[in-house]
């Protein structure tokens, strides 16, 4: 009996291997690039001034970049 059923299994896996099953394009695991830069942009900060292009000067010592002074 446990024959048969390993015979069976390495047939349903010769016929659909796992990897043939597509993957979620959306899924962040697929772009580590994107979601890094995403995660670390100094401009989604929100000590970040976008009128003058940085960071308020307390903001330095709470890890904003870059400081303006």
């Amino acid at each position: 009996m446990m024959s048969k059923l390993g015979v069976l299994l390495t047939i349903c896996l010769l016929l659909f291997p796992l990897t043939a099953v597509p993957l979620d394009g959306d899924q962040p695991a697929d772009r580590p690039a994107e979601r890094m830069q995403d995660d670390i942009s100094s401009e989604n900060h929100p000590m970040f001034d976008a009128i003058r292009g940085c960071c308020m000067p307390l903001s330095c010592m709470l890890l904003c970049e870059p400081c303006c002074g």
